[in-house]
């Protein structure tokens, strides 16, 4: 308690010193720990149910196409849920947008049609009611419903009577017969956004037909591995299945293809999109920590040498060396406390900041709350930071017993050295994270002058579903016809909007996610090798001009290209490239499937960007909407300029047509293309901002150094002025320690630069790891700052009075 009630003294009698130190840590500290929630929250935190290492997600890869996630078949996820050798339970999972009628308002929601036998893989029990279970079998879709707490609360008001209630879902009634916990989410992809509805599954009916061994649509299947078996010889097991399947069935698995089961940990599977840019941002936030550990050491250092009468009083009154340690251990841990708790206050306001900067998916998942794990990392900070420093007091008391008996000596060579190095180190580091946000930087820059192959600007797109009911003969829209009716008249009367240059309708919209290709045939082509595969596309006579991607040879549809006349397609420059070896594909003909008709190619379409920019136009096949059309639609509204209230008269107009069909997901086509960076631009400006701060404290440190150094050799300064030296010997003398320094961290920097940015180059497109501009600018920075950092130094000692700095003398 004595020595506590020191250290409180002491650091009031130096609050400068003090506040630099708490300010500096809490910064460090804080950005750690808001960055370690998240990576915990997302990437370290174990999936919340029972034995999560058992629970695995089966997939396929095409091997030869370089495809690995292409589903399950409904024939092959049968064969899985036979395995008892090596899973416990083995669920399907269809992700599929439906509309949930009967309200106010059509909605549109995600409904997960899994096994009944999904939730007690995963050990969940409900809030409310029940799950689903073996009662719940059937051949197609058993029409029984559980819900989330979100749609419980939004939907249903939170009501404990709703079990029982009928939802009717694209026409359908389904009973509702629980509700899960707050919190519990569907563990993997979805079709659009976080899924309402879980629905029973058979697979082997309508609306599914019948199974099959080609048809992957099922998202994969979620199982459970039995106790004792691991991934690995579940891999193994299935790699023996696939060898026999494949043999039994070679026109299903033609060895082209190069087809073969996956099982990915179901934890690696959530987390594996975010992992990489949640790990370079935790890397980039440990080396700021680093940065202010430097620059806190420093001060520790400088104050050891402000102290050295003290420390001389204690020693002659019989203090040893482990005596003072222990006292600066206090004042460390005092500061280091006080530091933590700004930190935990500065986590919590950082963490909120990052989840509004954070692409969608992230902050939707993340759940950012300082919780435990939170509180134990700054806690864990710390006191680690609180180690080192009141560690450093060893070398201190070593330092302070030789300056205690000597006079006006400004600190020892080994003092020196270690201030130098600690400051060569902070330049090291900040050029460090400055050339990995540079590189990022130049990535997204690059990004966005990708040529996109349309026009964004003033393009309004929207969903919307056409339901299909378990029962066929009730399937409105399962009629051709029915469905081309509701296009043209939907896109009559968006046409007729004020303000509405063009209209059209398709199954995807560029940038709007992912769409799976499909294997087809060429005729006149030999089907030796991998079959070729292409994105299919299917649009309205409108879409290329609404749109505005060029039509480079041919023609576009016209009202002509309806069910019942001679099939036509238009394809991508990337399709007539890939397939037709310079030949002109106009005039030639390709089937999609073994008893569908051959299609006539009319005209070839500019390459559109319509997945990612990061990566080469697609081949794309497009086809009229009314000769090959399903229920997913899209609709894209090209306007004159910004509408205000677009939004809204397209849902009247939708609802005008069907009062049944909610129009969901309506974006500018700028906010896909902002979406599609949104990753990058996260990360680019997380570590931008870290970069940033490093400078600062690098600078600090440097500026602090010199300032301390110039007024530690005041005496020297004053001799050499004495005997003759003018301004320019003085500016230069300061001026070259510290880019001396600077030029020491450069060279660090750039060696450890080359190992980070290897770390980052998964999130680089179009720009060398090693990008001579990026490090070029980066060097040019650092040097700039450190000119103004040592400027103010070098000014201060070509104003030394050499009268009065040897006056004491």
């Amino acid at each position: 308690m004595v020595d506590l009630r020191f250290a409180l003294r002491a650091i009031r009698r130096a609050p400068y010193f003090a506040a630099l130190v708490i300010g500096t840590m809490a910064l460090g500290i804080g950005a750690n720990t808001s960055i370690f929630s998240i990576v915990h929250a997302l990437v370290l935190r174990p999936l919340p149910y029972a034995k999560p290492e058992q629970l695995v997600r089966i997939t396929s890869e095409l091997h030869a196409h370089g495809a690995d996630d292409t589903g399950v078949a409904p024939l092959e996820l049968f064969d899985y849920q036979s395995r008892s050798d090596l899973f416990s339970g083995v669920s399907g999972l269809y992700p599929v947008d439906a509309n949930l009628t009967g309200g106010d308002q059509p909605e549109r929601v995600e409904v997960m049609l899994v096994s009944p036998n999904y939730f007690s893989i995963l050990g969940v029990a409900p809030q409310l009611g029940r799950v689903l279970g073996a009662e719940d079998t059937g051949p197609g879709i058993s029409e029984v419903v559980v819900v989330s707490d979100r749609y419980w609360k939004r939907r249903l008001g939170g009501a404990p009577d709703a079990l029982g209630r009928k939802l009717m879902i694209d026409d359908d009634p389904y009973v509702l017969v629980g509700v899960m916990p707050e919190g519990f989410r569907h563990p993997g992809a979805t079709a659009d956004a976080d899924v309402d509805v879980w629905a029973p599954a058979g697979y082997r009916a309508m609306p599914f037909g019948t199974p099959t061994r080609t048809a992957r649509f099922l998202a994969g299947a979620l199982a459970r591995l039995q106790p004792g078996v691991t991934v690995g010889q579940a891999q193994a097991a299935l790699a023996a299945y696939a060898d026999g399947v494949r043999e039994q069935f070679p026109n299903d698995y033609p060895a082209r293809d190069g087809w073969a089961p996956a099982i990915v940990p179901l934890h690696e599977d959530v987390s594996a999109r975010d992992a990489t840019t949640l790990w370079i941002l935790l890397g980039a936030v440990g080396l700021l920590l680093l940065i202010a550990c430097a620059n806190v050491a420093n001060l520790f250092l400088a104050r050891a040498s402000e102290r050295r009468k003290e420390v001389a009083m204690r020693m002659a009154l019989g203090a040893s060396r482990f005596r003072l340690a222990k006292q600066l251990l206090i004042e460390s841990a005092v500061l280091m406390t006080i530091a933590g708790a700004l930190g935990l206050l500065v986590a919590s306001l950082a963490g909120e900041a990052l989840l509004a900067l954070a692409p969608g998916r992230i902050a939707a998942r993340a759940d950012f709350s300082m919780n435990t794990a939170a509180v134990i990392a700054a806690v864990v900070l710390s006191l680690v930071t609180a180690v080192v420093f009141g560690l450093t007091p060893l070398l201190q008391v070593r330092v302070l017993s030789a300056l205690a008996s000597v006079r006006g000596v400004g600190g020892s060579q080994e003092q020196t050295r270690v201030r130098h190095a600690l400051v060569s180190g902070e330049v090291a580091l900040a050029i460090v994270l400055l050339v990995c946000a540079g590189l990022l930087t130049r990535t997204v820059t690059g990004l966005l002058t990708v040529p996109l192959g349309f026009e964004p600007a003033n393009l309004l797109t929207a969903r919307v579903w056409l339901p299909r009911p378990n029962d066929a003969d009730r399937g409105v829209y399962l009629r051709p016809e029915t469905r081309a009716a509701f296009v043209r008249e939907t896109l009559r009367r968006l046409e007729a909007l004020p303000g509405v240059e063009q209209v059209a309708m398709s199954n995807q919209i560029p940038l709007g996610g992912y769409n799976p290709p499909l294997f087809f045939e060429i005729e006149g082509h030999a089907a030796d090798g991998a079959r070729p595969v292409i994105h299919n596309f299917q649009v309205s006579p409108g879409y290329f001009q609404a749109v505005r991607i060029p039509l480079l040879r041919g023609r576009g549809f016209t009202e002509f290209d309806r069910a019942g006349n001679q099939p036509v397609a238009i394809i991508s420059a990337a399709a007539a490239a890939a397939f037709w070896n310079g030949e002109d594909p106009v005039g030639k003909r390709v089937k999609l499937a073994p008893n569908a008709p051959w299609t006539t190619i009319v005209g070839i379409a500019g390459d559109v960007q319509h997945r990612r920019l990061d990566e080469a136009p697609q081949p794309i096949l497009y086809r009229p909407l009314e000769q090959s059309s399903n229920l997913a639609l899209a609709l894209l509204v090209r306007t004159t300029g910004e509408q205000p209230g677009l939004a809204e008269a397209m849902m009247r107009e939708v609802r005008a047509v069907d009062a049944n069909l909610p129009v969901y997901s309506v974006h500018s086509a700028e906010e896909l293309l902002a979406t599609s960076l949104g990753q990058r631009q996260f990360l680019m400006r997380i570590v931008g901002a870290f970069g940033a701060a490093a400078i600062g404290l690098a600078m600090l440190g440097l500026y602090s150094v010199l300032s301390y150094s110039v007024a530690q050799r005041t005496r020297e300064i004053g001799i050499r002025v004495a005997v003759g030296a003018g301004r320019g010997d003085l500016t230069r003398l300061v001026l070259g320690q510290g880019m001396r320094l600077t030029a020491v961290g450069m060279l660090g920097g750039l060696l450890g630069a080359s190992a980070a940015s290897r770390l980052v180059q998964s999130e680089l497109h179009g720009v060398s790891p090693f990008d001579p501009a990026t490090i070029i600018a980066v060097l040019l920075i650092i040097g700039i700052t450190a000119l103004i950092s040592v400027a103010l130094p070098a000014r201060r000692a070509t104003r030394v009075d050499p009268v009065v700095a040897l006056s004491a003398e």
